[in-house]
């Protein structure tokens, strides 16, 4: 009798270990929970920005979800709580990822509806300068009536220069820059977004996998230190960083599960963010580029893997 390999969730790492399920069903009775489709992340901007059409990846027409939530998990007893009952499982890959902190709209995890809600929307406020919330005050300026940007530092993890220097495009593009802390109660024009990064969910907690408001902790192959039948992809995992690391996360551990045993090396990732029309910039490790280049390649990068899981 085979092992019972359950994937939960539709991560950017999940849709890489789908892409090996014959080789899987070759070695385990696999099963899925999760939805049909996933707003790939690096793409939704465009979107926003009217240069792509759709940001929606797909799950493969052959897998059938034996349910679409997790509700709640027993690693001691291997038990995934859904809808429709309890699921037993004898290796586990979680790729459900983290939540926004709650100010406003979060941007994780991203659905169809609320990205139409946003494009939908006139007037958008933004609350975080980091990469997420600088490219999507650029991507939403070019179609909405205001946008308002809160933010103490514009993309603070690169030089003081590149931050002053994108703060001064957003301000020309039409951005209103308030370079203070969002408070709760200020009063604000249109849809509020959350940019602020993503933090832990309470199930992880209740489940034993985490400490309390903590992230998940993983040895070098990604597996739980305790339950090493649980593997944690994406933001969900401590040690990752980022979309790349979880596409990579989700390549490592179906490389783990058919038989190819290696530690996951963390290394600099290309990142690439949409700003004026017809520019990007691309920051790895401390170079930084900003042009016409970068926003052909990010171009090319996004459609590529939007076409590829659809």
């Amino acid at each position: 009798m085979k092992p019972r390999l359950v994937l939960v969730g539709l991560g950017h790492g999940q849709f890489e270990i789908l892409e090996h399920l014959d080789r899987l069903r070759e070695y385990y009775e696999v099963s899925y929970i999760g939805g049909r489709e996933a707003i790939y992340t690096g793409a939704f901007p465009q979107v926003i920005a009217g240069e792509m059409a759709s940001a929606t990846t797909r799950l493969r027409r052959d897998i059938a979800p034996v349910a679409e939530r997790l509700i709640a998990l027993d690693p001691d007893a291997r038990l995934v709580e859904t809808e429709h009952g309890n699921i037993a499982y004898d290796f586990l890959v979680l790729s459900t990822g983290a939540k926004s902190r709650g100010i406003g709209t979060g941007l994780k995890p991203m659905t169809r509806n609320m990205l139409d809600e946003i494009v939908q929307s006139d007037a958008i406020t933004i609350v975080g300068g980091g990469k997420a919330g600088v490219e999507l005050a650029f991507a939403c300026i070019r179609r909405k009536r205001h946008v308002t940007l809160y933010a103490r530092d514009i993309l603070p993890d690169l030089s003081h220069h590149v931050g002053r220097q994108m703060a001064r495009r957003l301000v020309q593009s039409g951005v209103t820059l308030m370079l203070s802390s969002f408070q709760p109660g200020t009063k604000a024009e249109g849809l509020v977004l959350d940019a602020t990064g993503v933090g832990p969910d309470d199930w992880w907690a209740a489940a034993g996998l985490a400490d309390h408001d903590a992230f998940i902790e993983t040895t070098a192959d990604l597996r739980h230190p305790v339950y090493r039948e649980i593997y944690i992809t994406g933001d969900m995992a401590a040690r990752l960083n980022g979309g790349v690391d979880a596409v990579r996360s989700g390549r490592h551990v179906a490389r783990q599960l058919l038989g190819t045993s290696r530690p996951f090396k963390s290394r600099t990732s290309l990142n690439i963010l949409l700003t004026t029309p017809g520019r990007a910039l691309l920051t790895f490790g401390k170079l930084t580029w900003h042009g016409r280049l970068p926003y052909w390649l990010k171009r090319k990068i996004d459609r590529r893997h939007v076409e590829r899981f659809n």
